[in-house]
């Protein structure tokens, strides 16, 4: 008997040693929301660095891509998409587009996450030698002539806004009709609260142009672009884009720092910059020389990102992308 109860007595003893008393236990949970403390800003600070990676990489890579599509095919990717609204916009959109309720058709499409960087743009065939006649011109001597307009009412306004169908429309380009109307945007000059800002910021070349917009979105300088010669149009490189299945597999999306501005509510696809010439006469363009005699073909320039409004925003080229990342990085 004595020897069952000194084997009952160490059993108890070693069971009272084996558990955790309630202070133990919370010097541990204390360690643990500790290591959650430290760790939550590094795992933030990475997703934010994987983004600004990516957007930097896509841009880069779709500027390839159409730099191959271009040397392939010699012509540029038909189908891409007018970011312009193909109806009035109803009552019951959604998203980015809510706010937009009445806009009109042909307007800068509402799903932009910044439709402040654009203007409207219309050309009309039929009359030869008239800056519209030149100008869808120019777009079919390089290749474009099918173009998707944009719908308002699309529940995703990335994925299905360019479709075809009772809201998506597809304009097909024709210089010599004189029914085709092409609502296109271009990309417009910078609002003086943006060049102040940006001047904070260092950046001294910031003026409010248009020539300066596209040298700081695309680079090199001010004098390289000419909105007396040229339109500077702004196409999304959407779905049905001919690259697909040719330079790219699918049209890849922009990741914005802020999950509200995501691709369903907003159109995060990239955007293709187009120079399209609009004047053939001899008057001086900004290099003082005069714009081309003949009408030139629409020359494809760079991939931009369009970003959410800000202080500062501009379009995003791919050196932008790149010093995103860096600028975020140093801020975290």
């Amino acid at each position: 008997m004595m020897n069952v109860n000194k084997r009952t007595l160490k059993y108890n003893r070693m069971a009272k040693q084996a558990g955790m008393t309630l202070i133990e236990l919370t010097v541990v949970l204390l360690i643990l929301v500790g290591l959650a403390g430290l760790l939550v800003p590094y795992v933030g600070s990475f997703t934010q660095k994987t983004h600004d990676s990516t957007n930097s990489s896509n841009l880069s890579s779709l500027n390839a891509a159409f730099g191959r599509y271009v040397s392939e095919k010699n012509k540029l990717p038909d189908n891409l998409e007018s970011l312009t609204d193909s109806q009035v916009v109803p009552a019951t959109a959604v998203g980015g587009c809510a706010t937009h309720t009445g806009e009109a058709v042909g307007a800068v499409y509402c799903g932009l996450l910044d439709p402040t960087m654009f203007t409207t743009t219309t050309y009309t065939g039929g009359i030869a030698g008239t800056p519209s006649n030149i100008a869808i011109t120019s777009l079919t001597k390089a290749g474009i002539t099918s173009i998707h307009d944009n719908d308002p009412a699309a529940a995703n306004k990335t994925f299905n806004s360019g479709t075809d169908g009772v809201n998506g429309l597809t304009t097909t380009l024709s210089p010599t009709d004189t029914a085709t109307t092409l609502n296109l945007i271009s990309v417009a000059g910078l609002s003086a609260n943006t060049v102040t800002a940006l001047k904070a910021k260092g950046i001294s070349n910031a003026a409010s142009t248009v020539e300066s917009h596209l040298a700081l979105a695309l680079g090199g300088h001010e004098n390289d672009y000419d909105t007396t010669c040229y339109d500077y149009i702004a196409l999304g490189i959407g779905d049905h884009n001919k690259m697909i299945g040719n330079t790219i597999q699918s049209a890849p999306v922009n990741f914005p720092e802020d999950a509200t501005f995501g691709p369903v509510d907003y159109y995060n696809h990239y955007l293709a910059i187009i120079q399209v010439d609009k004047d053939n006469t001899t008057q001086l363009g900004q290099s003082g020389k005069p714009c081309s005699s003949t009408t030139e073909k629409a020359k494809f320039l760079g991939v931009v990102a369009n970003v959410p409004a800000a202080a500062d925003s501009i379009l995003y080229g791919a050196n932008q992308g790149l010093a995103l990342g860096y600028e975020n990085g140093s801020n975290q």
